[in-house]
């Protein structure tokens, strides 16, 4: 019996040494295999035509021969764009191109933890032409003054210069201004603007205003001053040019709750006083209605950010809705907000939607920007002069939205 027990303990023994030994083959194996090579990052490209409200495309061909892919990414200024593949090897991203300077990196990792990288730098350059507005009555009367609203912007890179023809003669005028001007003859008279931006993109706007003798002249109304962007309990003018040929026989504003009416004035400008107060900034609306004394009514609208007292910029989300429009360019969305700040004319704005900058377009203080959707939860956040200022996470499709 001892000698037997002495001889199982040796096999035992044995038995121990030689799982202890296969043990270590194996860890210095492991050793020896580990994967110190980083993925290669080959024919890293993107689109030839680098413009705003355009699709740039980026690709990659990544390889591997070691522990393989565990991710890939294409990072715009360090957020990552949406992802496909062409085949086994190849990455896609792509994005709607927005106006300014860039930095796009791809970056690869490997289940060993191995990481390459590679980055390039790109402009891209305005594709959007100048945005350009005549506000006037299309028939007017003969020897009475009306009002003709220009206005040109470019939220891109900016308006290099504005010129107006009225029956081919150059008359100057500034990036928005309101004329008084007068036809002594009637017949068409022909209106012409064109505005170029700091691109060199033109955008020429034409119209034609038929003057005729006063018994003919349909009632008109338009906002000759509307301060779009107010502080709460500073004093604002809004200005009214309204006219009729029977006589006008009331004009009322409404802002908010505010109510004020002018009876007749002999210019057919009318001038309304408001001091609007709000604690927190708020989007009021404000209607005009003029009645002739034959009782014809028009109507007039406008929407006006009110800033708080303390503040000197603001952003505003509406509801988000399901039924956003869907812009000219298919598949994408306009999504609403407003903007205004005491002085907007040096106010720079840009959004984001995931940190990847979207595309802004309209004028303050009513903006919106361009996305093209994807399911899930994102975020949307405004800059105001290199500064985020709100931001919101919302769902699509369902939009159910939570301002933070």
């Amino acid at each position: 019996m001892e000698i037997g027990s002495g001889i199982n303990i040796l096999n035992r023994l044995f038995l121990l040494i030689s799982l202890l030994v296969l043990l270590t083959l194996l860890l210095s194996s492991c050793v020896l295999v580990k994967d110190n090579t980083k993925p290669l990052i080959l024919d890293f490209t993107k689109s030839a035509t680098l413009l705003s409200q355009h699709m740039i495309y980026f690709k990659a061909k990544i390889l591997d021969t070691g522990s393989g892919l565990e991710k890939v990414a294409f990072e715009l200024n360090h957020s990552p764009l949406p992802l496909t593949t062409e085949g086994s090897d190849v990455f896609v991203a792509n994005w709607l191109g927005v106006y300014g300077s860039y930095s796009v990196t791809v970056v690869a990792q490997d289940r060993a933890g191995n990481v390459a990288t590679k980055t390039d730098k790109f402009f891209v350059a305005d594709s959007t032409p100048p945005m350009i507005k005549i506000l006037s009555p299309k028939k007017i009367t003969k020897d009475v003054e009306f009002p003709l609203t220009i206005k040109a912007y470019d939220l891109q890179s900016g308006i290099r210069n504005v010129s107006l023809e009225i029956d081919g003669e150059n008359v100057p005028v500034s990036n928005e201004e309101t004329l008084k001007w007068i036809f002594s003859t009637e017949g068409v008279h022909h209106i012409s603007l064109t505005a170029v931006n700091n691109q060199g993109l033109i955008t020429t706007k034409q119209m034609d205003l038929n003057v005729i003798n006063e018994r003919k002249t349909p009632p008109y109304a338009q906002f000759v001053n509307f301060p779009h962007v107010l502080q709460s309990d500073k004093d604002a003018t809004f200005s009214v040019y309204a006219y009729s040929p029977n006589g006008v026989k009331v004009v009322e504003l409404q802002i908010g709750k505010n109510v004020k009416e002018i009876f007749s004035s002999s210019n057919n400008i009318y001038n309304f006083h408001f001091s609007l107060h709000c604690e927190n900034n708020e989007i009021f609306q404000a209607t005009c209605t003029m009645y002739d004394v034959t009782g014809i009514k028009k109507v007039i609208s406008g929407k006006i950010l009110v800033l708080s007292k303390d503040s000197t910029t603001a952003v505003i989300f509406p509801e988000l809705k399901k039924d956003l429009s869907p812009s000219k360019r298919s598949h994408y969305l306009k999504i609403p907000f407003f903007v205004g700040g005491i002085d907007v004319k040096k106010l720079n704005v840009k959004a984001y939607i995931d940190g990847i900058p979207t595309d802004v377009e309209g004028d303050f203080p009513q903006m919106f920007t361009l996305w093209r959707p994807t399911k899930g939860i994102h975020v949307l956040a405004i800059a105001v002069n290199g500064k985020i200022v709100k931001e919101e996470e919302f769902s699509y499709p369902s939009f159910n939205s939570s301002q933070r």
